[in-house]
């Protein structure tokens, strides 16, 4: 299925946000709803590598957030949200390699 750099950059929004892909589905009503299913695990798709792409982006923005707030203002909070997320994120990418989710 083909879909224009618009509904993709609205996938790439969802993927900042995190958003489910029933969510996104809800929200953009994608002409072929199992196509779009279909697609969003496919990552050979554009439509993945668009959910991917703003899902890291948004994670880098959060990440980027707290290691600021860790390092110059010397929040100890941060400091540990972002140990967390790093400790999180490890995981995260084994599971993805190992599995693809």
């Amino acid at each position: 299925m083909m879909y224009s750099q618009t509904f993709l950059e609205k996938v790439r929004s969802f993927g900042i946000l995190g958003y489910s892909v029933d969510k996104i589905i809800d929200l953009c009503e994608p002409e072929n709803e199992e196509q779009f299913r279909s697609d969003f695990t496919d990552p050979k798709s554009e439509v993945y590598k668009a959910y991917r792409k703003g899902k890291t982006t948004g994670e880098y923005n959060l990440d980027k957030v707290l290691f600021d707030e860790s390092t110059k203002q010397k929040d100890l909070k941060s400091n540990e949200l972002l140990k967390d997320r790093m400790q999180r994120n490890k995981v995260d990418d084994l599971i993805f390699s190992h599995f693809g989710i």
